[in-house]
């Protein structure tokens, strides 16, 4: 519990990084210079835009800056989506890099790798990961977490990018938790993360219960039996966790579980286990749920130019193609293609038909699949994805 309230105004763990290594001065924007003193700092945010941080101080800017310099820099072929950023601010120029789970260093600006060498690295991972472990709730199956929030129990949801929190209530549900807000002011709460507007949208939470911090994921519709008089709330609301299912179908239900994993911290290697066919429903999954880092993680290339375009184009991808049809795959299990009918819905509510094509790709058969290109055309083969 107590992780989860440091964790929202930003942890600041001050730990000495003893350091030594150089690699070519690293790229560095301007901060206003009415930023005074020195300060070296990772910080960890689910989303670019994330109001909810988390920071910890790594000791003396200049020993961080020496790791960096006394590295190796070459050319990155892409630049990683990642949580994690590495900030040094030295008098008034602030430095700042992404820093991905294995400890290596991207600066976006020079679009290069920073190679530390390996004891700089190792103590830089380790680092990201106890950030990372205190930004992030516990992965925990419903079967194990039912018994953390029991029948009329109540507990604290943290919503993992606004940080903002309000209380439930168990009121029902066995295939995954039927929750209501307890008071008024839990539901005024809980409809601004929705920015005023009741939603079925799945969002990544945190469940505060006891000393536990668990991942899981709920979406913004009222419905169904109500329980708790003047909440404010007609109805309830789902929370699902790791293999939870829904009541109906006694099915899991992709977008909550990509959610969950969202709020772990673990969407990489979750994402990672999918064959194609479920790479690509992934992908059109996080597109129109606008979880943005998510879709890039899917491609070889993060921000390739034509998801770039299709971005600029469509606000949502609607499927016409019948469930279970499977992509085409080579003989050697490489590289993989996926053709679908969809419908792209513009901001200004255009519709077009077009012919979805995926390319996917990977190394071996034991790497995981990436979405290497994508192309649209209309029913006359026309780039639908044209500059």
């Amino acid at each position: 519990m107590d992780r989860l309230r440091k964790t929202k105004t930003g942890i600041m763990l001050l730990a000495a990084l003893m350091i030594g290594s150089v690699f070519g001065p690293v790229g560095a924007c301007a901060a206003p210079d009415n930023e005074p003193g020195t300060e070296a700092t990772l910080r960890v945010a689910a989303a670019p835009n994330s109001s909810r941080t988390a920071e910890t101080a790594l000791g003396s800017p200049d020993a961080v800056l020496k790791m960096l310099n006394n590295g190796v820099r070459i050319r990155a072929p892409y630049l990683p989506v990642s949580d994690t950023y590495l900030s040094v601010r030295t008098g008034g120029v602030r430095q700042t890099l992404t820093v991905d789970r294995n400890g290596f260093a991207y600066d976006g600006e020079q679009g290069e790798m920073i190679i530390l060498r390996r004891p700089d690295r190792l103590l830089l991972k380790k680092r990201v990961d106890e950030l990372r472990g205190s930004y992030y709730g516990t992965l925990l199956s419903w079967d194990d977490a039912k018994s953390r929030i029991p029948m009329s129990s109540t507990f604290a949801l943290t919503d993992l990018e606004t940080g903002k929190t309000f209380r439930v209530q168990r009121r029902a549900g066995s295939s995954h938790a039927d929750v209501q807000p307890l008071t008024r002011e839990d539901t005024e709460i809980m409809k601004d993360i929705y920015e005023g507007k009741w939603s079925w949208k799945r969002r990544a939470v945190l469940v505060e219960t006891g000393d536990a911090v668990l991942a899981a994921s709920m979406h913004g519709m009222p419905h169904g039996g109500d329980g708790i008089p003047d909440n404010g709330f007609s109805g309830h609301f789902c929370v699902h966790f790791l293999g939870s299912t829904t009541h109906k179908s006694r099915s899991v239900d992709p977008e909550h579980q990509l959610m969950v994993y969202k709020a772990a911290g673990k969407l990489t290697g979750y994402m990672g286990t999918m064959n194609p066919d479920v790479l690509a429903a992934t992908f059109f999954k996080t597109y129109n749920l606008k979880e943005l880092p998510a879709a890039r993680m899917l491609f070889v290339d993060p921000y390739n130019e034509s998801l770039e375009r299709l971005l600029s184009k469509a606000e949502r991808i609607s499927s016409d193609s019948k469930a279970g049809k499977a992509s085409s795959v080579t003989e050697d299990g490489l590289v993989a293609e996926r053709s679908e009918a969809v419908k792209l819905h513009a901001a200004d509510n255009r519709v077009r038909q077009a012919r979805f094509v995926l390319r996917l790709v990977r190394g071996t058969p034991a790497e995981p699949w990436k979405i290497e290109s994508l192309a649209a055309t209309d029913g006359k083969g026309r780039d639908l994805l044209e500059r």
